[in-house]
């Protein structure tokens, strides 16, 4: 079992990520903001960490870089989720740290894939 951390601000997304990493058998904490992630990190160490690209008041971008600049949580794996298919996001993406970027909506399939590679879980 897996802790994963989402970050977004849409309520449904939240929901829905956390029902789909619960029936593959994880467990979830979710966070509607950098900030809240951030805190959230300072309490608990998730094994991955899902991020929406578009966050109010923020982005993906500048959360995958607070989380690889401090060295408590630099080795935590972080993927960005968006609903944009942009090359040049994603490449901005893993130019932060990220490992992968995936489009929204995610699948189930998508999601039991990412999870077993980054958490060995």
């Amino acid at each position: 079992m897996a802790l994963i951390l989402f970050v977004d601000d849409d309520p449904y997304t939240l929901e829905t990520l956390t029902k789909a990493a619960e029936v593959l058998g994880h467990k979830a904490v979710v966070a509607d903001s950098c900030q809240t992630a951030l805190s959230l990190l300072g309490e608990t160490t998730p094994d991955l960490i899902f991020t929406d690209m578009n966050l109010t008041g923020s982005n993906g971008i500048n959360l995958v870089q607070e989380i690889k600049g401090q060295s408590s949580t630099a080795g935590i794996p972080v993927i960005i989720l968006s609903a944009s298919p942009e090359v040049a996001t994603a490449d901005e993406a893993q130019a932060a740290g990220a490992l992968a970027f995936l489009n929204k909506p995610v699948r189930l399939n998508q999601l039991q894939e990412v999870i077993r590679v980054y958490t060995a879980h």
